[in-house]
């Protein structure tokens, strides 16, 4: 490969893909389909830009994966990355998408928020950001509509192979068909394998007969071709020898077919093999053939703890139990060519084909084996489990298990253990920023865990769960609370309240209730539930705190943020004493602290506090997921209200924008962030991209929530007037200002500090359109509120104060409101010397006081 030598773009490291087959040296012919590649993809070094993928399409063990991993090498000169990807599941797809981002060093690229990292990954691509010259091979797709999101259309090339052959109707491309070799090929490979059909070993006639004969028999497959000389090479017997062997063993393979066109010359080929390899051999590869055909770890076959249960086959027990066994009969079967062995990465691997015949004639001439192999294969997965899917640490032994969980029929297991990894996978997943790929496996899951063990089997429900977790975060809120509500319910019927999953459900059945706004049904709900965690599972288990947690975040909603304080104090103390720190759990519980501190007024602390939480995730290099896209959203919203405009705007600006990339337009999270954003855009004297920002959340939150009842949407309408009114419209402002302050009062009284802030806004449109004594009493009135509930000398407090001194001047009252104006500074110099609201204040100029949305 060579760097890039443009002398307009930087040099870049080249990327080779270590996931890249080595350079088979025996392969033969297939000049046309390479030509064809070739030509297909551009004649020249230079890709162009937004050239169609092109397949490679055919039938099973045709040798289309041989072919793409051949034009890698032939043509690796022309890219300056080129990177292998496994596409027979869409977990697989994403872990080499990952991989690759993080060998190209992109600024924004985290491995461990995958959804955010892949798409990264595909927009470098795209844009040629880095590597412009790229080459990307998905190889064995199954799902063309799963693939198209992963597929970047840009200055690169892409490889497809696929046994699919409608490939026009996905990507627009005919692609190449693929078939056998013809007679020519054939005969050429095997004199390459076959020493004894080499060139100058016996008469040319004579071995090109043999070469024919042979290749003719075993129907040109190059899959079966490279089984038969594997064997000839490893047992040395003569041509015709072993054509009579096949021709013995092919009157026994005429059973149920599989799902390939070559399975009798496939099966016929290990048949013989198979007489020549040890039991234990044997019994390995029947073993492997219940596995997906992904790369396997040793270390997941090798349980020497398995064994001690002295439930295994005699056969197996030594390949399971004992590393030397497994890795000698693992070389047997390498020898004739029926598993590939790689040492660097410890894996091994049996090509799909050879998987689904051996599995096809198991079912026919061992009936009995199919299902014990299969449950051995499915107790090495259990066993696989560390059961921590919290910690980050076990990461590595998740990923061993993962993409081997659907292709081992798994999810049909009555297995516990089993069972309890594929929750715990999903846990993990969601857990890392995977939200969809564990909505993908625990969806898949749980269809048929429902028909096969029923509705209110306890661990249906635990994985329920657990997609009730990932649906919220991909802001699916209406199936979350649907699913939710219905495995709460479910739930309380089985196994009663005094259960763990029954009291997870309970307390994320408020998270529900706030997505609806019922933040006072959440508080009830929360506080119901948290004795009966503190009793079943004390008061130091990790669900007892979240739920200390959830009753701040009600709190907060509800306006009672000395209480809130109070809850988020404790959690953060027990979540510092168990897990440090800087622990992901205590950093949301500092984040969530300084949220209240600034809803108290603590305006300079509150900043410091959420800064040194932004600090630590970036040292720790956190992945761009939920949590970490809040805690920037909550810095910008801090530094504006510290008067740091500018730095606000920018900071802003970029978390916006990561929000449309990871969490997408219509995300609640990705609103609350417009919300904020609309307030810093006008305090950063941009009031047209303000507005048009204001009314394109509006209208989103209007569509997500289905309408204007909500206090969000509000939210959104007030910040919104705010600058309406700046524009020359106080009339429409307030219009927005009375429907909100109608709303507030409804449903969270008039002593909301929300309501009063409403006032306060909606007194400065009345004075705006010249109702004076209207602007007074509702002024007058705000500031009341806001003394009573939050304290004199808070910045809101002194916000309205301020604007009530111009309200009483227009009104005639010039001595009331200067000594309201001396009070007010005096305060300010106090709590907030030198802010820009003091500033204006001083001025004579009116603050505008924004809402914050409330929490989900």
């Amino acid at each position: 490969m060579n760097q890039n030598n443009d002398p307009g773009v930087s040099p870049v490291e080249p990327i080779w893909g270590r996931e890249i087959p080595f350079r088979n040296p025996h392969f033969t012919g297939r000049e046309r389909e390479l030509d064809l590649l070739r030509a297909s993809l551009g004649a020249t070094s230079q890709a162009v830009l937004g050239h169609p993928p092109q397949p490679l399409h055919g039938m099973g063990g045709v040798g289309k994966t041989e072919i793409a991993a051949e034009y890698c090498h032939r043509h690796a000169a022309d890219y300056d990355l080129v990177w292998w990807i496994r596409a027979e599941q869409e977990d697989t797809v994403r872990n080499a998408l990952i991989a690759l981002g993080r060998r190209m060093g992109l600024a924004e690229f985290s491995s461990t928020d995958r959804d955010y990292s892949s798409q990264v990954v595909i927009d470098a691509l795209r844009t040629g950001r880095k590597y412009s010259r790229w080459l990307l091979v998905f190889d064995n797709v199954t799902d063309p509509d799963m693939l198209r999101p992963y597929i970047p259309r840009g200055t690169g090339h892409v490889i497809i192979t696929s046994r699919i052959s409608q490939w026009r109707r996905e990507l627009n491309s005919e692609g190449i068909e693929v078939g056998g070799f013809d007679a020519a090929e054939s005969i050429s490979f095997l004199r390459k394998r076959v020493p004894s059909l080499a060139p100058g070993v016996v008469p040319e006639d004579e071995a090109i007969l043999a070469a024919q004969r042979l290749g003719e028999l075993l129907g040109f497959l190059p899959l079966a071709a490279e089984h038969a000389a594997a064997y000839l090479i490893e047992t040395k017997i003569p041509v015709e020898e072993y054509v009579e062997l096949y021709k013995l063993n092919a009157h026994e393979m005429l059973g149920e077919p599989v799902d390939i066109y070559y399975s009798q010359s496939v099966a016929t080929t290990w048949s013989v093999s198979s007489d020549k390899i040890s039991e234990e051999a044997r019994a390995l590869f029947k073993l492997l053939c219940f596995f997906s055909p992904e790369p396997i770890s040793v270390e997941l076959i090798v349980r020497p703890a398995l064994v001690l249960g002295g439930r295994l086959p005699e056969e197996l027990a030594g390949v399971i139990g004992d590393d030397a066994v497994f890795r000698k009969a693992a070389r047997e079967l390498a020898r004739f060519s029926l598993l590939k062995l790689y040492g660097m990465r410890n894996v091994v691997q049996v090509h799909r084909v050879v998987q689904d015949v051996t599995r096809g004639r198991m079912k026919r001439e061992e009936p009995e084996l199919v299902d014990e192999y299969r449950a051995i294969a499915h107790e090495l997965l259990a066993a696989s489990d560390p059961g921590y899917p919290d910690k980050e640490t076990t990461d590595p032994q998740y990923e061993i298990s993962k993409q081997h969980l659907i292709p081992s029929g798994s999810y049909e297991s009555a297995n516990t253990q089993l069972r309890a990894l594929i929750i715990n996978q999903v846990r993990r997943m969601h857990l890392r920023g995977g939200n969809r790929e564990g909505l993908s496996l625990g969806e898949f899951v749980l269809d048929h865990w429902r028909a096969r063990f029923g509705p209110d089997d306890l661990q249906t429900l635990m994985l329920a769960m657990e997609i009730t977790i990932c649906l919220f975060s991909l802001g699916e809120t209406e199936r979350a609370g649907a699913l939710n509500i219905d495995t709460r319910n479910r739930l309380a019927a089985t196994v009663g309240r005094e259960n763990e999953v029954y009291i997870k459900a309970a307390s994320t059945y408020s998270r529900c209730l706030r997505h609806l706004g019922r933040y006072a049904d959440a508080y009830v709900e929360d506080v119901e539930v948290l004795p009966l965690s503190e009793r079943v599972l004390r008061s130091e288990h990790m669900q007892t705190i979240n739920i200390l947690n959830n009753i701040a975040v009600d709190l907060r909603c509800l306006g009672r943020y000395e209480e809130a304080r109070q809850f988020d104090a404790r959690a953060f103390e027990e979540r510092r004493r168990m897990f440090g720190d800087t622990a992901d759990y205590a950093l949301i519980s500092k984040f969530a602290l300084a949220r209240d501190l600034r809803k108290l007024g603590g305006i300079d602390e509150s900043l410091k506090m959420i800064r040194e939480v932004c600090q630590v995730s970036e040292r720790k290099h956190q992945p761009w997921h939920m949590g970490r896209l809040q805690f920037e959203t909550d810095l910008s919203v801090a530094l504006r209200w510290a008067g740091y405009y500018e730095e606000a705007r920018e900071l802003g600006e970029r978390n916006f924008d990561r929000h449309l990339k990871v969490l997408g337009p219509t995300h609640r999270q990705t609103l609350n962030c417009a919300v904020c954003l609309i307030n810093t855009r006008r305090l950063d004297r941009d009031l047209l991209g303000a507005a048009r920002l204001g009314e394109e959340t509006v209208a989103l939150w209007e569509k997500v929530v289905g309408g204007t009842a909500h206090p969000n949407t509000q939210a959104a309408a007030v910040n919104l007037a705010i600058v309406q009114r700046l524009l020359g419209n106080p009339l429409g402002a307030s219009r927005m200002d009375r429907d909100a302050l109608d709303f507030f009062t409804a449903q969270f009284g008039e002593d909301h500090p929300n309501t009063a802030t409403v006032m306060t806004n909606l007194a400065s449109d009345l004075a705006a359109l010249g109702n004076v004594t209207e602007a007074r009493d509702l002024g007058e009135k705000a500031v009341e509120i806001l003394e009573r509930t939050l304290g004199a000398e808070h910045v809101r407090t002194l916000a309205a104060a301020g604007n009530l001194v111009l309200d009483r001047r227009a009104a005639g009252d010039e001595q009331e409101a200067s000594e309201l104006h001396e009070r007010t500074l005096d305060a300010y110099a106090r709590s907030l010397p030198n802010h820009p609201h003091m500033v204006l204040t001083e001025q004579g100029g009116r603050v505008d006081v924004d809402i914050e949305p409330m929490s989900q």
